[in-house]
């Protein structure tokens, strides 16, 4: 594959790991709580039940009022009663108006206009039909009188002036006397019969209308706010999460770039796509590598992940065609300062070797120190041979921060079931101090996979039908579930054979 294909590879994998502002990304995040989402909208669901079978019937009487102007159209006394509507609505002055109209304060009532028309509807409610009809009409009159009350005092007191003009002039037999007599009595008239803005009684009795509750009015609201609160519990949660689910809670929490995210495989159906972004993951750490070199892969803590990663990254350039060799150095043999004796084996797979650190079975068994390990796999790479090395826990072990310092690059193995966000952030911290590079992250959830790969059941391949050089003979039952054995999983032969260059050579020193 070219450089330009592999960089290509490292931006699209990138991209998609490190984008926190993806819809993707926080339907990740959701998806992991969906119980707590369920539960509480759920709760709030049954909450809407309770209240619905609780809440009493109520009922609701009205009452009709009026403005006719005698001197101007309808559609403008419509706008009056707007305006009277809003200021009945007004809560300290319903609170002023029940009082006057002695109605209990915990009546509801409401005004609001018919359509387009100068009629106002008055209602009260309550829980029995009979008060809710008395009160809709004695909330109405209090509220006709309040309306009405300054303007028939302004009235009251034209008439009784225009009354004393009228009383002075029928005194006098004059003609002109006369003429101001009617000019009075007609203003008189005039001023009784004026209903401009004057509020009238339309219908006293509107009618009484049941109201039940409603299970849609309270079931509505209800799953909307169960939801809205179960989903920001669900990111409350996983923003305070102490696991690293995904490639943006390692760059959030810990500060890494993710390179790959490999899925969880529930079935056959999703190896093919595990397989794409392990050859992507082979990319990119090639393309950062630039060329043979000796990359370090390691957890944080102990467990299966960073061996199972390294197995299928070297089985992956063995693929491509690339000589590489897998060194396993786990499995708690690198307990001192002197490191086992180094077996090499050939693969089945053409190009792939491993270097197992095996128990010395002699005292007189050629042993080699951390550092001399260090400058063979670096005379390995040297050789044109990618070594690919499965270190110890770093947080764990001191041997596995020395070889991941040793080696050019480290991948750090996040497996989502496991690592902890203390201990991601600790091996990191530590490698950074030791001056050790680190090329990213892997983030991956490989317990159910460690256990599938052990007992045979993982095709090597994508590619349906085709057979496999490179699949690994099955375990038995009783494999090794926290830490995968790398010899009996890549696919070796019987004899042991070392591939050209320092590391072989040395290797069979020790056989010799």
């Amino acid at each position: 594959m070219s450089g330009a294909h592999a960089e290509s590879n490292v931006l699209r994998a990138e991209g998609r790991a490190v984008d926190g502002t993806t819809v993707g990304v926080l339907l990740a995040r959701l998806r992991r709580y969906w119980l707590l989402v369920l539960a509480v909208t759920a709760v709030a669901v049954m909450a809407a039940f309770a209240v619905t079978s609780r809440t009493p019937t109520t009922y609701e009487g009205r009452t009709s009022l009026i403005v006719s102007s005698n001197d101007r159209s309808p559609d403008q006394d419509a706008v009056l009663v707007q305006g009277y509507a809003v200021y009945f609505d007004n809560g300290a002055y319903q609170r002023q108006l029940l009082r006057t109209a002695q109605v209990p304060s915990d009546v509801q009532v409401s005004a609001q206009s018919a359509a387009a028309s100068p009629i106002l509807v008055i209602s009260a409610t309550t829980s029995d039909p009979e008060t809710a009809q008395a009160y809709a009409i004695q909330v109405a009159k209090a509220f006709m009188d309040d309306i009405n009350r300054v303007r028939a005092q302004e009235q009251a007191e034209q008439l009784v002036a225009l009354q004393d003009q009228l009383d002075t002039a029928l005194g006098s037999n004059t003609p002109a006397d006369q003429a101001v007599v009617t000019d009075l009595q007609g203003r008189i008239e005039e001023i009784r019969t004026d209903q401009v803005n004057v509020l009238q009684e339309l219908q006293a009795q509107g009618g009484v209308s049941a109201q039940p509750p409603s299970l849609f009015g309270n079931l509505l609201p209800a799953v909307v706010g169960g939801l809205f609160l179960g989903l920001v519990a669900a990111l409350v949660l996983a923003s305070l999460s102490r696991r690293l689910h995904s490639g943006q809670d390692v760059a959030d929490k810990v500060g890494l770039r993710t390179l790959v995210e490999l899925p969880r495989t529930r079935s056959r159906e999703g190896w093919p796509e595990q397989e794409q972004r392990l050859g992507q993951l082979a990319n990119i750490a090639r393309a950062r590598l630039t060329g043979p070199r000796v990359l370090a892969v390691a957890q944080p803590e102990e467990g299966s992940a960073a061996p199972l990663i390294a197995r299928r990254l070297a089985r992956e350039w063995a693929k491509q065609g690339y000589a590489t060799v897998l060194v396993d150095a786990g499995g708690g043999i690198l307990t001192d300062g002197r490191v086992a004796t180094p077996l090499m084996r050939s693969g089945l797979l053409p190009g792939l070797s491993l270097l197992q650190l095996a128990p010395r079975s002699t005292e007189d068994a050629q042993a080699v120190s951390v550092s001399e390990l260090s400058n063979l796999l670096q005379q390995e790479a040297q050789a044109g041979q990618y070594v690919v090395v499965a270190a110890p826990a770093v947080v764990q072990s001191a041997i596995g921060q020395a070889i991941c310092q040793a080696a050019d690059q480290t991948i750090l193995v996040v497996d989502s079931d496991v690592t902890r966000v203390a201990a991601a952030r600790e091996a990191v911290a530590v490698l950074r101090q030791m001056g050790a590079t680190l090329m990213g992250a892997v983030v991956a959830a490989v317990g159910e996979d460690a256990d599938q790969d052990a007992s045979g059941t993982r095709p090597a391949s994508s590619t349906a039908g085709r057979p496999s050089s490179d699949e690994p003979p099955p375990e038995g039952p009783h494999h090794h579930h926290h830490r995968p054995d790398l010899t009996a999983r890549v696919g070796l032969a019987a004899a042991d054979a070392a591939p050209s260059g320092a590391l072989g050579r040395d290797a069979e020193k020790g056989r010799a």
